[in-house]
């Protein structure tokens, strides 16, 4: 593909113009900071389709000597085949990875047992020794950045709505503990994003998967960089096209808005004088995207 056009250069995604740092995440981290000792088990929830974008550095500066769960959610929208890497990934870091999608209650009941495994691991020693007959309160973190599913896993894992949920990011506010079992009590967190958007076009991926409130976004310069990504991928091309019902041949000599104005077309995105709505047609790419319809794709791999 060509590159952008003077004219369509301004539809582009920059990641330094996102608010994405709020007061109450600072307090927030600070409160983890005061938590932590009282942790066993820290479980990182991050998007399957993200793993690093999605990460939070403090969380492995904190948590360095304490028994390590990695939840990849949203796997059922990611590419199983790059989320069977990224498994290997975290394990090699002595971490333990499930791969899941929180509306099945199966991967639920697989999160808890790993907890419950991972809580025996730490009280083993202790329990014999004392010669317990009870079983130890096994006190869990739970932390991710906004969006990433974590409030809906704890309530699914207490079986309640114990924690707040909402499909825009950033709605947990507060840290709070949730009691899910008789030995288990979850620490729920506020989402936390991390201050480097920059590296590894982090802020884009965040953009792509929905992790960020679109109402702060350029919406149009987040579509054309999430069609320039596909289109870079064979197997990903390959759904695009056939998910809009283009010709390869027809995009060979199209920048990446131009073909954003050809999946406008597609949809009916028309105003007066045929022209194309481009903010309508980016919200229905990106929607899409996001909600797994053109395929199971990952944006990063290992």
């Amino acid at each position: 593909m060509k590159k952008n056009d003077s004219n369509k250069s301004e539809k582009s995604f920059s990641s330094s113009s996102i608010n994405w740092y709020p007061g109450h995440m600072v307090k927030a981290q600070n409160d983890i900071k005061s938590a932590i000792k009282l942790i066993d088990i820290v479980v990182e929830v991050l998007d399957a389709r993200i793993p690093l974008a999605s990460q939070n550095p403090i969380i492995d500066e904190l948590a360095q000597e304490k028994q390590r769960i990695v939840v990849l959610n949203k796997a059922d929208l990611a590419d199983e085949e790059e989320t069977k890497k990224w498994i290997k990934y975290f394990e090699s870091q002595n971490k333990s990875c499930l791969a899941v999608d929180s509306s099945n209650p199966q991967d639920i009941k697989k999160i808890v047992s790993e907890i419950t495994k991972k809580g025996e691991e730490t009280y083993k020693d202790k329990v014999e020794k004392a010669k317990l007959d009870y079983k130890p309160i096994y006190r869990v973190l739970i932390a991710g950045i906004p969006n990433v599913g974590k409030s809906t896993i704890i309530n699914k894992i207490a079986k309640r709505n114990a924690a707040n949920v909402s499909n825009k990011p950033g709605v947990t506010v507060r840290n709070q503990w949730i009691r899910v079992d008789a030995n288990i009590d979850l620490l729920d967190t506020p989402g936390l994003l991390w201050p480097r958007l920059d590296d590894n076009n982090a802020g884009e991926k965040l953009a792509l998967t929905g992790n960020i409130k679109q109402e702060i976004l350029d919406l149009e310069g987040v579509a054309c960089v999430g069609i320039e990504t596909l289109l870079n991928i064979d197997k990903y091309k390959s759904m695009f096209l056939e998910k809009y019902k283009i010709n390869e041949e027809d995009i060979d000599s199209l920048d990446s808005y131009d073909i954003l104005e050809l999946v406008g077309r597609k949809r009916g995105c028309l105003v007066s004088g045929g022209n194309v709505d481009t903010l309508k047609a980016s919200k229905i790419f990106l929607d899409e995207l996001k909600a797994g319809k053109i395929g199971r794709i990952s944006l990063e791999n290992v």
